[in-house]
Order: C-alpha cells, then structure tokens, then sequence
C-alpha cells in the first residue's frame, strides 16, 4: 500500500512538471503569435509589441506562474498564492489585453491543486484563487480603460468562474471517480480477505471434526490389538503357527493405529463426539432415511448387493466416506434443491470403495450464493488424511456430482480364538 501511494504521489509531481512546461510553451506561443496578429489588424492599442517592457513582463509572469503550476501538487496553497499574487503584480505594472495570457496557467492550478486537495480545497485554496483572478481581471480592466469600475468587476467574477470553477468542477468529479475506485478496490480487498478467513475457518472446523474422531479410532484399534494379545498368550505353547498369526496381526493393527495417529496430530478434540458406529458406511442408509421419508427423491445402490462395505476400509476411512456423502446430499439440497439425488456404494474393487453421490438438475430456478466450495476444501481435507481420492464436476444433465474412492486394507488373517 505503501509503495502504490508513493508511485501515485511520484507519478503525480511529474504530471504537474509536465502541466508547468507546457502552460510556458503554450504562453510563450500567444505572446509571440498575438502582437503580430493585433499590428496586421490594426487594432494594436493595448497589446504590447514583442520585446517591449509589457511584453516582457508578461513573459516573466507566465514563467513564475508556469513554476508554480510545477510545484502545486507538493505545495497546493504556496502555488495558489504566487499565481494569484503575480496576476496581481502584472495588473497594476503592465495591464493589457495580453494579460489574458496568464489564465492559462491560472486553470492548470486551480485544477491540480483541487486534484491535489481532494474534494475540498482546503484551508480556503478555492476562494482565494477565485477573489484573486477575480481581483487581477478587475485590476487589469480598470487599469487598461477598457471598463468602469462595476463593469470591471463583472468581467472579473466572470473570468474567475471560467477560470476557477470550470477547473474545479471537472477535478471534483475526477476525485470523486477516483475515490469511487479506491473504495471498490478496498472492498474488493476486505471481501478477498473474508473469504480467505472463511475458507481457513472451513479447512480448521474439518480438521476439528476429524480430531474429534481420534478417540473412537484409538480406541477401535488398541482393542484388536488387545484382544489379539491376550489371545497370542495362550497360543505361543501349544500353536505357535496360529501365534505368528496373531503377531503378524498385532504388527498390522499397531501401523494402522500409528498411520491414524499421525494423520491426526496437531489437531484439536472437543467432547462433542458421535460414536464410530454411528458414521461408518453401514450407516449411510440410516443417513438416507429421513430424507427418503420427507419425500425428497434419494436412491440408494448397493454393489454386490447386500455387500459389507466396510471391510478393509479403516475406521477413519468409513467416517471420511459417510461426512463426504451427508455433505454432498447438503450441498444438493442447498445448490439444487428439489433435485433428485442418488448414492452409490460400489465395492467391486478389490482394492477401494467407490462412493458416488449425484444430484439432478433443479426442477426450477437455481439459488444463487455469493459464498460456497468450503464442503468441497473438507471433503478434499478428509480425503488427503486418509489416502483417498476425490472428484466432483457437473454432469451432462446439468447436474453435479461427487465420487470418493476409499482405499482398502490388508485383510487381518489370524484368529483370537483361545
């Protein structure tokens, strides 16, 4: 922020750098191109010859005007001060028509300075350039006798409105654009970053749920592994094949209990806990029900049917396939609502569980939301703990829909009987 401010107020002097050579050239240009002009039309009364005294003057005043034109965005009220006073000077040493000159750089600076100040020139900038051209004009008038007094003082307001206001009016609403894209910027700005506190509330409020999943996975394993133990003990004499079978499973429930652990470090627990049964893929169907029962269309596909899914698929897992399908059913709800919907539980696979969640096209206007993708970050989340794979795209129908595909692990081959 800091650097684009200071590039601005860089690119900003050299702009009135610029406005201050040019308001020479363009003054230097009259002075040079009118007296010849006024001597071949004879009417050269008032307007001095070129390189006479006036003339001189003149040039000398649109010079210091010119520099001061240059410095009005670092020195807004100085550069309104030396315009005005000079006008002034130039009136009472050497008034004519030539003087007119001096309103070029006049409107450069009422407009950078009111560029400069913002909305409001401050501390009086804007009544102080208009009393002054006004104040120099009248001068000029009364000086030259080309006007009275009062009709001095009319071609004076007159002059400051063309040259004050007019350039007033078009920096306001230059400012005010400008201030216009600030504010759309800066919100554009906050709204970027409540996203990203959204999107980082959403990946914490999934690692949480996760976390809140370690105790009933612990504990799903430690007590395999106990019971393995407590089996081992009395089969080591009198069946030692079946014992090495039981270490063999002993060493396979511990690296998949050390393999969840690690997946979970880090991660914060609450007490607010559903237990393990309850969010496995066995579950799904009673996950479906109260939706099937309010008449929202759900179907559900068992491949093989009747199959227990859940064998071989971790704990952890089942808990990532049963969150990504209630998730997926929320999102169908909330992104088409009225669709039909359908699960699918394909365990074919010897080595993964594919499940496949897709929703229909809406039946009728489809609500709009400025705010979404979080369910898809958690269902990514979920999916990376535990060495899955997700996909989700629309279909050709118009729908939306979300695959995951569960790994499997190696099947447990010993017993626990005594």
């Amino acid at each position: 922020m800091t650097t684009s401010r200071s590039a601005a107020g860089r690119e900003a002097r050299g702009g009135a750098v610029v406005a201050g050579v040019c308001c020479l050239v363009l003054g230097l240009a009259i002075l040079l191109a009118v007296p010849p002009v006024a001597e071949l039309s004879g009417g050269s009364g008032t307007v001095p010859a070129v390189g006479s005294a006036a003339w001189c003057a003149i040039l000398a005043a649109v010079a210091v005007q010119s520099g001061a034109v240059a410095l009005s965005t670092r020195m807004p009220r100085t550069a309104a001060a030396a315009v005005v006073l000079t006008a002034l000077l130039l009136a009472g040493v050497a008034p004519g028509d030539l003087v007119s000159v001096t309103a070029v750089p006049e409107i450069a600076a009422a407009y950078l300075i009111a560029v400069t100040t913002g909305q409001r020139m401050r501390n009086g900038t804007a009544e102080a350039l208009f009393a002054g051209v006004t104040a120099a004009t009248a001068v000029n008038a009364v000086r030259s006798g080309t006007a009275g007094p009062l009709v001095a003082l009319g071609l004076g307001v007159g002059q400051g409105l063309i040259v004050v206001g007019v350039p007033l009016l078009i920096a306001l609403v230059v400012v005010g654009r400008r201030e216009v894209r600030a504010a759309h910027e800066r919100e554009v700005a906050a709204l970027t970053g409540e996203r990203e506190a959204l999107v980082a509330s959403a990946i914490a409020a999934e690692r949480i749920a996760l976390a809140r999943d370690l105790h009933d996975i612990a504990a799903h394993h430690l007590s395999g592994i106990a019971m393995l133990a407590a089996a081992l003990a009395r089969q080591i004499d009198d069946r030692p094949e079946t014992a090495r079978e039981s270490a063999d499973d002993i060493r396979a429930q511990s690296m998949a209990v050390l393999a969840d652990l690690r997946r979970m470090v880090g991660l914060l627990r609450d007490d607010d806990m559903t237990p393990l049964a309850e969010r496995s893929l066995r579950a799904i169907p009673d996950l479906l029900e109260p939706r099937r029962t309010d008449g929202h269309g759900v179907g559900l596909t068992v491949r093989p049917n009747g199959a227990d899914l859940g064998a071989g698929v971790s704990a952890l897992a089942q808990v990532v396939g049963y969150h990504m399908v209630q998730e997926a059913l929320a999102n169908a709800s909330l992104h088409a609502p009225g669709a039909r919907c359908s699960v699918m539980l394909d365990g074919t696979g010897d080595d993964r569980v594919a499940i496949t969640v897709r929703n229909d096209r809406a039946p009728g206007p489809v609500p709009t939301s400025e705010r979404g993708g979080f369910g898809l970050i958690g269902m990514r989340e979920r999916a990376a703990l535990v060495g899955a794979n997700v996909d989700y795209g629309p279909t050709p129908g118009g729908g939306w829909q979300v695959t995951l595909e569960l790994p499997r692990e190696r099947q447990l081959t010993g017993g626990m009987s005594p």
